[in-house]
């Protein structure tokens, strides 16, 4: 089992849609129900508006802070399992990723990274370019790293394992 860390880090344009983040929680729901995950923390900047309405609604924890290393390591701190899914919100999982996560934790892999579907031309063509979109990791390691960004978390956990499922853009 896994418990999931959805958090928010809005672009340089705009901030990301309270209905972006509702669909990455809600392309959750078939993990819970095949009994991948266990709970799931949605980690928001301090303030973000209709943040706990959400986490209220969709029946998980909700963790703010001021900073994204600040964020990241509340949420680790609050999660139940040894084992987590960090995924950015406005991503949401392609069908069967609960099955791969299942076979992966039963394979005993530690840690593996789920990237972006391939949008531009590069990344279709290299689809190992395309950007990370989540990452399978043990917790402990996390909680001792200071990542300012989802690419910091992977290099922390050395993930060498690409997952095939892949996380489509909701936004």
């Amino acid at each position: 089992m896994l418990s999931v860390v959805v958090f928010i880090m809005d672009g340089p344009a705009a901030p990301l849609s309270a209905e972006a983040v509702v669909r990455t929680l809600s392309s959750l729901v078939p993990a819970a129900v095949e009994g991948v995950v266990r709970d799931v923390t949605l980690a928001a900047p301090a303030g973000r508006a209709g943040m706990r309405k959400i986490a209220d609604h969709a029946g998980c924890e909700l963790v703010e802070a001021g900073s994204q290393p600040a964020m990241f390591r509340r949420a680790f701190e609050t999660v139940r399992n040894p084992n987590i899914f960090v995924i950015r919100a406005g991503r949401a999982p392609e069908q069967g990723f609960a099955e791969e996560l299942a076979d992966l934790l039963a394979g005993g892999v530690q840690s593996a990274i789920m990237r972006e579907t391939p949008r531009r031309f590069m990344t279709r063509i290299l689809p190992g370019l395309a950007p990370v979109a989540g990452l399978v990791a043990r917790r402990d390691p996390m909680l001792r790293t200071q990542a300012h960004t989802l690419g910091d978390l992977v290099r922390n956990a050395r993930a060498t394992t690409t997952l095939r499922a892949r996380a489509r853009f909701v936004e």
